[in-house]
C-alpha cells in the first residue's frame, strides 16, 4: 500500500540545524518548511498538515457481492481549530474516487458536512462513513478533505486547507472454505445525535478508524461476518486471539454461531490493562467439521493519554521532530497512536528528573515552551512558532538570561555595532552579514544571552552526561529580521 501524504517537513534536527546554522553564521536550510513524501503502510492512513485525519476501510460481503465501508475521523484538535468555537461549527468537503485494479472509476462521491466542537465527547472526534458497492480484489483510493480555517477576525472567511491522500487496499474474495470479511473495530456510540453508526451487530457502534483503545474506550470491540461457500447449513465456530508486538498471547475469546450459510459476530475483549503499544488481533472462523479454519487479522493500538486520543496527527508528529533522529522520526510517522505513545513514554521516562512521582517535570517544560513557541513565534503565513529560529532556541535552552532587542536601532547601536562586539568576543566567524547598503545598518535584531548554570537540552539523554547542567559557558544566538516583516532569522550563534 503506498501514497503520498501531505505532511510538512520541518527540517534537520534542531542540535544539527543550530550547529550548522551557528558555524556558518547564515539562513535556515533549504528543508525548513518543505515537504517530503512519506509511503503510507497499511490502514489506516493517518493524514497531517492543517486538517489532520485518519481513514480506514472494512469491506463486508453480502448476497451480491461486498460492501466496502470508508471510515473517517476527524479528531478533535482538528475540530476545535477549525471550528474555532463557533456554535454553529465548521464546514468539511470530502471527495473520494475509487478505482478498480485496472484503473476503470467505480466510485465518485462529494460529501459535504458540518462538524462543531460538541463531536469531540468522549475524545472520538467526527466519525464519517461512505459505504461504496464493489468486488473482490485490489481497489485504489484517493481522498481529499478540505475546510476553511476561521479568519483574524470574526466575520472573515479564512483559508481554505486541503488535505489528501491515495493509496491501495484489498478487499478480501473467496477462500477454500468461504468468504471471512475484514475487522471493523468499533468504538462505543453513537456519540451525539448526528455521529454516524452502523448496526450490523444488533447495536449501533461508532466506526474506530484510529483502531484506538485505552483510556475513552477500555474494551476492544470489533465486528466480522463469514460466510460458507454453498449452501452449507452446519454450526459456526470461532477463535479469536489478541497478540502483543512481540507474538506473546494476550487473550482469547471464543463464540459460537447458528447453523446457516452465514455468521455474523463481533469481538469483545478487556483492554484495562494493557500498557500502550501495538497489538494484533487474529480472528478463525469454520463451520463444524472443516478440516481448516478462515483467518483474518489486524494491526490495532492502545493509548492512555489524552493527547494521544484528541491531538491531530501532525501535532503528535512536529513534537516528536524535536525529540527523535531522522531515521526514528519518519518510523514514528508510520506508527499506529498506541506505538507513538509508547515510543514517547520510553524518551521521557530516561530523562524523569523524579521518577518517584506522577509528573514528569522535563516532558511538562519541553510541552510549555512548544506552546509558548507557537504563541509566541508564529506568524501568519510561516508556519509554527515552534519551527522559527527563534521557537527552536527557546525549546532547547528556554528563556535566556538576557535580551538585547532592537526594533529600531539607532545610530549608537546598531546591527553593525552588536556584529563588531561579536567578532571582537568570540573566535567564530560571524559571516557575511553585511546590508551591502551605504550608512547604518538599520534592520530589526535580537541578542539572546544565555549563561550560568544552562539546563541541557531537552534532547539530550542524562544518562551519558556527566552533569545535568552545561556550568561556566555562555551561548549567544543573533537574530536578524532581515525584511522587516516580524520574521527573526538565526544569523549567528556560539553553540
Amino acid at each position: 500500500m503506498t501514497g503520498l501524504p501531505a505532511r510538512p517537513r520541518p527540517g534537520a534536527r534542531l542540535a544539527s540545524w543550530l550547529l550548522v546554522a551557528g558555524l556558518a553564521g547564515g539562513v535556515p536550510p533549504a528543508a525548513y518548511g518543505a515537504t517530503t513524501d512519506l509511503p503510507f503502510g497499511p490502514l489506516p492512513w493517518r493524514v497531517g498538515g492543517d486538517v489532520g485525519f485518519t481513514v480506514d476501510a472494512a469491506a463486508f460481503p453480502d448476497s451480491s457481492g461486498c460492501t466496502l465501508e470508508i471510515y473517517v475521523r476527524l479528531a478533535p484538535a482538528t475540530l476545535m481549530a477549525v471550528t474555532g468555537g463557533r456554535p454553529q461549527g465548521g464546514p468539511f468537503s470530502l471527495a473520494l474516487t475509487l478505482r478498480n485494479a485496472y484503473g476503470r472509476v467505480e466510485h465518485r462521491v462529494e460529501q459535504d458536512f458540518v462538524a462543531s466542537g460538541g463531536d469531540t465527547a468522549g475524545g472520538f472526534g467526527k466519525v464519517v462513513i461512505l459505504p461504496l458497492r464493489t468486488m473482490p480484489g485490489k481497489h485504489r483510493l484517493q481522498l481529499r478533505m478540505s475546510t476553511y480555517r476561521p479568519g483574524l477576525s470574526k466575520n472573515a472567511i479564512g483559508r481554505k486547507q486541503v488535505q489528501s491522500v491515495d493509496g491501495e487496499l484489498t478487499v478480501p474474495g473467496e477462500d477454500p472454505g468461504g468468504v471471512l470479511s475484514d475487522l471493523g473495530f468499533l468504538w462505543p456510540g453513537p456519540v451525539g445525535s448526528d455521529q454516524a453508526a452502523v448496526a450490523r451487530t444488533h447495536r449501533e457502534t461508532v466506526p474506530n478508524p484510529e483502531r484506538l483503545y485505552g483510556l475513552y474506550a477500555d474494551s476492544l470491540r470489533a465486528e466480522f461476518i463469514a460466510r460458507s461457500r454453498a449452501a452449507d447449513t452446519r454450526a459456526w465456530r470461532w477463535v479469536a486471539r489478541i497478540l502483543d508486538s512481540a507474538g506473546r498471547l494476550v487473550s482469547t475469546v471464543e463464540g459460537e454461531g447458528p447453523a446457516g450459510r452465514w455468521l455474523e459476530a463481533a469481538v469483545v475483549a478487556d483492554v484495562s490493562r494493557q500498557p500502550a503499544g501495538l497489538y494484533d488481533l487474529e480472528v478463525k472462523a469454520w463451520q463444524e467439521g472443516d478440516p481448516g479454519a478462515l483467518l483474518r487479522h489486524a494491526s490495532f493500538s492502545v493509548a492512555w493519554e489524552a493527547r494521544t486520543w484528541v491531538a491531530s496527527p501532525q501535532e503528535i508528529i512536529d513534537n516528536s521532530h524535536f525529540l527523535l533522529s531522522q531515521e526514528n522520526e519518519e518510523k514514528f510517522a508510520r506508527m499506529q497512536p498506541g506505538e507513538q505513545e509508547r515510543v514517547i513514554t520510553d524518551f521521557w521516562r530516561v530523562r524523569d528528573p523524579t521518577p518517584d512521582t506522577g509528573v514528569n517535570e522535563a516532558r511538562e517544560e519541553f510541552l510549555k515552551r512548544v506552546d509558548f513557541a507557537n504563541r509566541t513565534y508564529g506568524r501568519y503565513g510561516l508556519g509554527k512558532g515552534m519551527f522559527s529560529d527563534m521557537g527552536r532556541v527557546f525549546i532547547r535552552y528556554g528563556e535566556p538570561s538576557e535580551v538585547l532587542k532592537q526594533v529600531i536601532p539607532t545610530q549608537d547601536n546598531t546591527l553593525a555595532d552588536v556584529i563588531q562586539q561579536l567578532a571582537a568576543t568570540d573566535q567564530r566567524a560571524v559571516g557575511d552579514l553585511s546590508d551591502k547598503v551605504i550608512g547604518a545598518d538599520m534592520r530589526p535584531f535580537e541578542v539572546w544571552i544565555y549563561e550560568g548554570d544552562i539546563p541541557l537540552p531537552v534532547d539530550a539523554d542524562p544518562s551519558t552526561m556527566k552533569q545535568p547542567h552545561m556550568r561556566n559557558r555562555k551561548l549567544v544566538f543573533l537574530f536578524v529580521d532581515e525584511h522587516q516583516v516580524g520574521d527573526y532569522r538565526l544569523r549567528y550563534s556560539t553553540e
